[in-house]
């Protein structure tokens, strides 16, 4: 399907979190993994297999298409303070075709604890 290597941010525990993936297709004239429309949808969880911390998709706009190749990842304050471990885990599924359809895009994430806490606006 597509392929992309790519640094991203670490996720600080308990503090909102962004980060855009940029993927490209492997052959050329192959399908564009993020075309105009469609519905997207990750879980991101300690583990593979594991149950979520926070159920992301463009339905909530925790996923945003930024173009075909691009989108932007938001995972909540309360999501991140759920991710206790040195990696989170996460993939994306499409949602508009039918059946659904996994496209094969795995990230593990690191995950720090910070010195100073998320702290809730009063």
């Amino acid at each position: 399907m597509s392929t992309t290597t790519q640094n991203v941010p670490a996720i600080a525990r308990g503090y909102p979190y962004k980060a855009r993936l940029s993927v490209r297709p492997i052959v050329e004239g192959e399908a564009q993994p993020f075309p105009e429309g469609c519905r997207l949808l990750a879980d991101i969880a300690l583990f593979v297999g594991g149950a979520a911390a926070a159920t992301l998709s463009t339905e909530d706009g925790t996923i945003t298409r930024i173009d075909d190749n691009t989108v932007e990842l938001t995972v909540p304050g309360e999501a991140t303070a759920l991710l206790t471990n040195t990696t989170a885990q996460l993939d994306l599924v499409r949602t508009d075709p039918s059946p659904d359809e996994w496209l094969g895009l795995r990230l593990q994430l690191p995950v720090e604890q910070p010195i100073t806490a998320a702290r809730r606006p009063s």
